[in-house]
């Protein structure tokens, strides 16, 4: 048995190597004007290991997301580097190189699959282009991290003789770099019942205890994230809404994985979501369509229901029934969710040729070099989302911080601009507050171009731009130092 334990570090090892050659170039990528500097390079609590920052990090979550071992992760980081962002790249990739390795054993643990189709497996899970906005972004750390310890509390939970201690210590520890990890149990569920033929009450009562551990870590995260005012009220996004969304995700990541064509950093969703519009509407027909020809298929395909049942878990807190943040979908969100299409693709593998799987897994990595390069800076990051959705406000808002940074305050004014032109909500004439208050990208345009239209002199247009930020946001510390500066030079 040991033997053959040690024939799988060298397969795996390679499917970790290929990983980290193919993500190589995001480490000389730089910080981003997107939670870089929020959550980490201006962030003081992650500069030293100390009582008080380790505090902070398990009770504080500035922009939402509740991650505290993300944060432990980057006073390691601090320690280690400094503020030079290479190291903190670095640390990203090879934890993602990582996984590939892991996903390669539960590949061969869980389908018995043998070492090619286990190795393709894992390397279309870790070079498909899907995962470098969660390995090539700094502050998606919680992604590839979470990942190492859900897959390693189901490789643990898969083996022949479960330690449920560690079981339970990797399942606590995933929930705690990111809360997506909660769906683990219930994925667990679904791989004993469908795929291992485990009595259903059995595994159930089994798992009690992770869902209970799972569910209170859930409730933390989500008090976290309605405390940062990062979630959607029901009354803005309405529940016909939220499963529109869901539905679109469901059929977005999967269409993604299949072809991973015009990947965005951002993709703005624009409330009020129509649910009777086309691409929502199409989309519920091919998820409802989908899932009654799995279970109809159970009998001979038990394989593809589960793998169907673990996508839509895993997608279950993201999906946007508990929407945060201004994205319609993510690529991000689909780093743990498209992993059981990469394990089908394994087992589909042992039917192809060695050299197409190996064009293939070239194309891939191919695709995922280019899709890197679009997150080498905050200027290449957001004219690429631009390029994409030119009439995003958030995109906007983020290419003029950008632009500001470098210098161009007028180009900035400009973006800022049309960012408020963007969503009539924004429009400073329609002065509503309780309005603004629903559009982040809103509230942060009309800062922004304050600011910037006080550097250019312009101080009677800056003193209403801030003034109304204000009223939108009154916690906005930034805005009212900004007002101050205004007042001041108007006063002399």
């Amino acid at each position: 048995m040991a033997s053959d334990s040690r024939k799988e570090f060298l397969p795996a090892g390679l499917c970790a190597a290929a990983a980290l050659l193919v993500f190589l170039p995001s480490l000389t990528s730089g910080w981003l004007n997107w939670d870089d500097g929020l959550m980490v390079s201006g962030n003081p609590h992650i500069r030293a290991f100390s009582a008080d920052n380790l505090r902070w990090a398990f009770t504080s979550s500035p922009t939402g997301a509740y991650q505290p071992l993300a944060y432990v992760s980057w006073m390691c980081d601090f320690a280690l580097w400094g503020a030079d962002p290479r190291g903190y790249h670095l640390v990203n990739v090879l934890l993602h190189a990582l996984n590939a390795s892991l996903v390669y054993c539960l590949a061969r643990r869980l389908l018995a699959l043998d070492s090619r189709a286990a190795a393709f497996a894992a390397l279309v899970f870790a070079l498909h282009p899907l995962r470098v906005e969660s390995v090539s972004w700094i502050a998606e750390r919680r992604d590839a991290l979470s990942g190492t310890f859900w897959l390693g509390a189901a490789l643990a939970y898969l083996r022949p003789r479960r330690s449920w201690p560690a079981v339970y210590a990797l399942f606590a520890a995933a929930c705690l770099a990111k809360g997506i990890a909660v769906t683990l149990p219930l994925v667990l569920l679904i791989v004993d019942v469908l795929l291992l033929r485990r009595p259903f009450r059995e595994s159930l009562i089994e798992k009690l205890p992770m869902t209970v551990l799972g569910g209170a870590l859930g409730v933390i995260a989500v008090m976290q994230q309605a405390g940062a005012r990062a979630s959607w009220s029901w009354a803005d996004h309405t529940l016909a809404a939220r499963l529109a969304q869901a539905a679109y995700a469901l059929v977005f990541y999967a269409r993604k994985t299949a072809w991973p064509s015009g990947l965005s950093p951002f993709y703005e969703m624009r409330p009020p979501l129509n649910p009777l519009e086309l691409r929502f509407l199409a989309s519920a027909v091919l998820a409802a369509a989908g899932a009654v020809a799995l279970w109809r298929g159970r009998q001979q395909r038990p394989a593809l229901l589960a793998a169907g049942a673990v996508y839509a878990v895993i997608l279950l807190p993201v999906s946007g029934l508990l929407q945060a943040g201004e994205q319609l979908v993510a690529d991000r969100y689909s780093y743990l969710a498209a992993l059981p299409f990469a394990l089908l693709a394994g087992a589909a593998s042992r039917r192809a040729a060695a050299p197409l799987l190996a064009v293939f897994v070239a194309a891939l990595g191919a695709a995922t070099v280019a899709q890197q390069s679009y997150w080498r800076s905050s200027d290449a990051l957001w004219t690429r989302a631009l390029a994409l959705d030119p009439n995003s406000p958030t995109a906007l808002v983020n290419y003029g911080t950008a632009s500001v940074d470098a210098g161009r305050v007028r180009d900035a004014a400009a973006s800022f601009e049309r960012a408020l032109a963007a969503d009539p909500v924004c429009l400073p004439a329609q002065g509503d507050p309780v309005k603004l208050e629903t559009r982040p990208a809103c509230r942060h345009a009309l800062n922004n171009l304050g600011a910037a239209r006080a550097q250019l002199g312009e101080y009677k247009e800056a003193r209403e731009l801030l003034r109304l930020a204000i009223r939108a946001d009154p916690s906005n510390e930034g805005a009212r130092r900004n007002l101050a500066r205004v007042e001041a030079a108007l006063a002399k």
